[in-house]
């Protein structure tokens, strides 16, 4: 393993890990945009708590799955040191 594959491996780990939770809010605040400017409802209050409600959702059902991609790249990692360090 070489610099540039550890490189694009975090890139990999952070979008499994982050890319379910971003789509979420997006599609989340996205949605309660579209219904608050239809009803002319202007409380800030309603998309966080959605949001934040929709996260914790998320995290609770697809957590352990979000966190296989970090698990695998640091287990990758781990045994990559050697190399790395001695060239």
């Amino acid at each position: 393993m070489n610099d540039a594959s550890v490189s694009v491996g975090a890139w990999v780990a952070f979008a499994e890990l982050a890319g379910p939770v971003l789509v979420a809010m997006l599609v989340i605040g996205l949605v309660t945009g579209m219904l608050q400017t239809a009803t002319q409802i202007r409380e800030a209050s309603i998309p966080f708590v959605l949001k934040l409600s929709g996260v914790a959702v998320l995290s609770t059902l697809a957590g352990q799955m979000m966190m296989g991609g970090v698990e695998r790249y640091a287990t990758v990692l781990f045994g990559a040191i050697p190399g790395l360090i001695h060239g």
